[in-house]
């Protein structure tokens, strides 16, 4: 097949996911499951002896590491679990059969370590490989920032922050005089903040050297004297462009959001979440949030969750904040994460990069914002549709061509399902 006819099958393929079996387009991958260290036990740590230290990049270590393994290569802080679990239903084999079958499919193809997708608290399918148990946290990656989204408002529900205009430094005063300083909150949410720093989707990268060594530290001394607060403020090259003029993806904003919520709630980041969200919430598990070494949370990409619990979390975005028969973040927050206002245009679908919009820490996978999604490297998302509540939790350990097209061909079946 050449490149256009190829094409061509799999836009009819992603039209025809509601009510058609998956039948890939795609090169079959090869299965080497001893790659992500099958044979060594799935081994954890920063890697081989002698070598530079990571916490991604040695394949052999992503499914340990990417399964508990972080939480003791970085200092963590546990967030306990609800005495009352919010109840998940299911899954019932009789059900669901050819959806369980192409999930199958697609997560051993695409080294999908999880999966898991649900509606109204009815879970049609639920997968582990390369021996993972539905006790293991597995870590999100930036789908963090989602989870600092809901957070912030919760914040903004109380009245502790009193508008989302508002500048940061009226929150962070140690921030007065910084180059910064006047970014707005709704900036920062977005991705918006113009700093001249370049992570994602530019070159060339500078973020390690500007700010994210405050996060994970120098080789051969990860996360050992790591001061995120620090890092913040060092950062001394101020704006690229005028803030809210474009997307531009950094670990800052988040990090100063988190910053913001450990200032009014007067609390760190992980309390903040364990009384206000996770346990209200119901999770059934423990959570755990990664940190610098001086306690403040990773913002950016430090939350580990089981998987359920990560369902839950989609399903609370998708009941419109509520759980448990409760208000756990308000309606009106979860409303401004799926649309554009005035002031959001820079991250409008297909203006904060082509095929997708952003906001609040959330990503639009299509134009209408019915669709949301948390995202996070090597394969994490949990994808949500707030038509019919569908929740789709993908954990995994590589990046794929090709995974995330039939990923959302698999999601928009079971929506239709």
């Amino acid at each position: 097949m050449n490149q256009t006819n190829n094409f061509s099958a799999r836009r009819l393929f992603l039209k025809g996911a509601g009510s058609l079996s998956l039948v890939s387009t795609f090169p079959r991958l090869a299965q080497a499951e001893d790659v992500f260290g099958q044979d060594q036990g799935y081994p954890t740590g920063w890697g081989p002896a002698g070598q530079r230290q990571q916490w991604e990049g040695y394949t052999q270590y992503h499914v340990g590491n990417f399964s508990g393994g972080l939480e003791k290569m970085f200092p963590s802080q546990r967030i306990k679990h609800s005495q009352a679990a919010s109840p998940l239903k299911g899954p019932n084999k009789n059900q669901h059969q050819t959806l369980s079958r192409d999930a199958r499919d697609l997560a051993k193809r695409f080294n999908a370590s999880s999966m898991l997708i649900a509606r109204d608290q009815t879970i049609f399918h639920e997968d582990y490989r390369f021996d993972r148990t539905p006790q293991m946290r597995f870590f999100g990656w930036s789908m963090t920032k989602s989870v600092v989204s809901l957070l912030f408002g919760i914040a903004l529900d109380q009245k502790l922050i009193k508008a989302i205009d508002d500048p940061v430094v009226q929150y962070v005063k140690e921030l007065k005089g910084h180059a910064l300083a006047d970014t707005t909150l709704r900036n920062l949410l977005n991705m918006s903040s113009g700093a001249d720093i370049c992570q994602e989707m530019c070159s060339p990268k500078n973020s390690f050297e500007r700010y994210e060594y405050s996060q994970i530290g120098y080789s051969p001394h990860r996360a050992e004297h790591t001061d995120m607060k620090a890092g913040l403020l060092d950062f001394h090259w101020g704006r690229k462009v005028p803030q809210g003029s474009a997307f531009n993806y950094t670990e800052i904003c988040p990090q100063l959001i988190a910053w913001v919520l450990e200032s009014v709630f007067n609390q760190p980041v992980y309390k903040i979440a364990e009384h206000y969200l996770w346990q209200p919430m119901g999770a059934e598990q423990d959570a755990v949030w990664l940190t610098d070494s001086k306690g403040f949370s990773i913002a950016s990409a430090g939350f580990s969750a089981t998987l359920r619990d990560w369902a839950r979390l989609g399903m609370l975005i998708a009941n419109h904040g509520v759980a448990q028969g409760q208000q756990i973040i308000s309606k009106s927050w979860i409303d401004e994460c799926y649309k554009h206002g005035p002031k959001d245009q820079q991250v409008k679908f297909n203006n904060a990069t082509r095929g997708r919009g952003y906001r609040n820490f959330f990503w639009h996978v299509v134009p209408d914002g019915h669709v949301i999604r948390m995202a996070g490297a090597k394969g994490q998302f949990v994808v949500i549709d707030r038509k019919t509540k569908t929740v789709l939790v993908r954990t995994g350990v590589s990046d794929e061509r090709g995974a995330e097209e039939e990923m959302m061909a698999l999601f928009y079946q079971a929506c239709k399902g």
